[in-house]
């Protein structure tokens, strides 16, 4: 068997998933994706997808902020952009990008279509996600050191992996499937900082939707589209890339999502300023220093890290996301990262504007510096003392995982920005309860009737 049929194969044939532990951490994805939906859909971005899909024509699938359902992968290209707008959602390591963003979007709009249960949404989420991470593992670093957005590449692969699931395709349909992503793959990490980097969570989603719905229809592609010459690690990543060996020998044994787990976001910007954030809060709240007190601050992270954060003096929220001068100047001058600190149109605060020159990133020049190894930060304090920390282990991570109540704590925080408290709670409780819905309408209802602006896709 290619390793393209190999994977079909344990996607579609593979039991329906019953591992509680992995269900539930599928179950939480689902949650922080919906939470940061709602959260994002008042972005500009996210307002000006919906604006144009909203032309195409009306379907079966909710798209968060607006009463008139869509077709599904017009809802599936709206509530990935949202999701991904704020940067908050969760990514995954062997994908080097975001993976919830675009599986979660794509399956509740083909689910909605289908009108399948709770369950079998969970069901495919997982299986999904374990086609993202052995295409990942083939492909990474070297894939996302090329330039590729991993969000928009390999997330689109496993997500139609997991919509085909979704649909209960064959083998040789989940084998199309799979072989027709491929062909929508693409997206180049120049985007970063713009409307288009969101809009890529929302373009694969909507592809991943394509790709299993027109192998359900029966449209045949490439048997092996991944491996060999002109396949997708041959074009994508190259010979230096690990290739599929070691990640097809774990395929499905243990499951990836309890392998790896998912990083889930605690800042709503790029993950690359995270373990700074985490080091110079820690140092900040460990020594009791203020903004006043700080001489200067050097942080010192990997180059793909260095390379993410491209904007030195940013000049809008998008950038701001990108900008590690910026996020350690509002952390160092408010306490914190959080989602109002990055809104369109607004002017950067005075204190953190006149901060942002004691900020120094130096890309960390040791020949095996990766994005795992540790972050170095440095403070400097104007009484002659130097406070420093190495950071490895990023809130939200395996490492230093997340509970149900920070999950909680994080999805009422975002939905109260489109809900009021009461609803947020009641959706909240029937996410949780999503594994024995039979319906997911008590789900996806309260997404079509936000009280913010986001109900105007104008």
């Amino acid at each position: 068997m290619t390793v393209t049929q190999k994977l079909a194969a344990w996607a579609a044939e593979t039991p329906d998933i019953s591992d509680q532990n992995a269900l539930d951490k599928a179950r939480n994805a689902v949650l922080d994706t919906i939470g940061v939906m709602i959260a994002g859909a008042p972005d500009q971005a996210a307002k000006r997808v919906r604006r144009a899909v909203a032309l195409w024509g009306n379907g079966p699938a909710t798209v968060v902020g607006q009463s008139e359902k869509l077709a599904a992968p017009w809802a599936a290209l709206a509530n990935g952009t949202a999701a991904h707008v704020l940067d908050f959602d969760d990514s995954f390591s062997p994908v080097s990008g975001h993976s919830s963003a675009v599986m979660v979007p794509a399956l509740l709009a083909l689910a909605e279509a289908e009108g399948v249960t709770g369950h079998a949404i969970l069901d495919a989420y997982v299986v999904g996600l374990e086609i993202q991470a052995r295409i990942g593992q083939a492909v990474n670093v070297e894939h996302y050191k090329l330039g590729w957005h991993s969000t928009s590449t390999v997330a689109t692969i496993g997500s139609a992996a997991g919509c085909a699931r979704l649909l209960g395709l064959n083998t040789d349909d989940m084998r199309n499937a799979i072989s027709i992503a491929v062909s929508t793959a693409a997206g180049s990490k120049r985007q970063f900082g713009t409307m288009a980097k969101p809009m890529h969570a929302g373009l694969a989603a909507k592809n991943a939707v394509m790709a299993a719905s027109l192998a359900a229809a029966g449209i045949e592609a490439s048997e092996e589209p991944l491996d060999g010459m002109w396949g997708f690690r041959d074009l994508y990543a190259g010979d230096a890339s690990p290739g599929f060996d070691e990640a097809m020998a774990s395929l499905g044994d243990p499951l990836a999502i309890e392998e790896f787990q998912l990083n889930v976001k605690v800042y709503p910007c790029c993950a690359s300023t995270h373990t700074s954030l985490d080091g110079l809060l820690a140092l900040k709240a460990e020594n009791g220093f203020s903004a006043e007190d700080v001489d200067s601050i050097k942080t010192t992270v990997p180059p793909i890290n260095f390379n993410n954060l491209m904007y030195p003096d940013p000049k809008s929220e998008m950038e701001k996301r990108f900008s590690m001068q910026y996020c350690l100047s509002t952390a160092m001058t408010t306490g914190d990262v959080i989602v109002s600190d990055f809104q369109p149109g607004a002017d950067m605060p005075d204190a953190v504007r006149e901060f942002i020159p004691k900020v120094e990133m130096i890309k960390d020049e040791k020949p095996d510096a990766n994005p795992a190894h540790p972050t170095h930060i440095e403070i400097t304090l104007r009484d002659g003392r130097t406070l420093a920390a190495d950071i490895d282990k990023q809130k939200g991570t395996k490492a230093f995982p997340l509970v149900d109540a920070d999950y909680e704590r994080k999805f009422l925080g975002c939905a109260t920005m489109g809900l009021d408290q009461a609803s947020a709670t009641d959706l909240h409780g029937a996410i949780m309860r999503l594994d024995d819905q039979q319906s997911i309408d008590p789900v996806m209802a309260p997404l079509r009737d936000l009280r913010r602006p986001t109900a105007s896709i104008g």
